[in-house]
């Protein structure tokens, strides 16, 4: 048979594949090549044979046996879905880690930042009670420590309040 650079066509043009332009350049070319319409012939035999063959029902017992062959013998996809399985558990298991470790450590951040807040404002009540340039009256240094306490207890409790 002669190797033609239009027989890979032929396929397509038998199924119906191609658009009107190629189908008819494939057409033309049928008519001047033997070997490529001879090539067509046999696709269309091959396709007449199958067509007329009705595809046989498997019995139940047909059905049971190849069922057990399938269950008896490990496939490579069982072996895949339980490599997928285990990679997935030791995924959502790292993942879980991850995410504690990411909630404790924003925790532990954000209590930082608390402590390093109220020791800010220890520090400018204490500064400016040592700094201050007048006398300042015991009734007044008393609402300062009352009001700073007050503040360290709500921050304890974990409240914030915008002064």
């Amino acid at each position: 048979m002669v190797d033609c650079e239009n027989r890979v066509r032929l396929d397509a043009y038998h199924d119906g594949e191609l658009s009107p332009a190629e189908r008819s350049d494939v057409e033309a070319h049928l008519r001047d090549c033997p070997s490529c319409a001879a090539e067509l012939a046999a696709i269309r035999g091959m396709s007449g044979a199958f067509a007329d063959a009705a595809p046989r029902e498997p019995s139940h017992e047909q059905l049971l046996q190849m069922a057990r062959s399938v269950r008896a013998e490990p496939s490579d996809a069982r072996m895949l879905l339980r490599l997928f399985r285990g990679t997935a558990v030791a995924a959502a298991v790292l993942l879980a880690c991850a995410l504690a470790a990411a909630v404790y450590l924003s925790q532990r951040n954000r209590a930082a930042a608390h402590e390093a807040m109220v020791l800010d404002h220890v520090a400018i009540w204490s500064q400016s009670a040592t700094f201050a340039t007048g006398p300042v009256s015991d009734e007044r240094q008393s609402e300062q420590q009352v009001l700073l306490a007050q503040w360290i207890a709500d921050d304890l409790r974990g409240r914030q309040e915008e002064r």
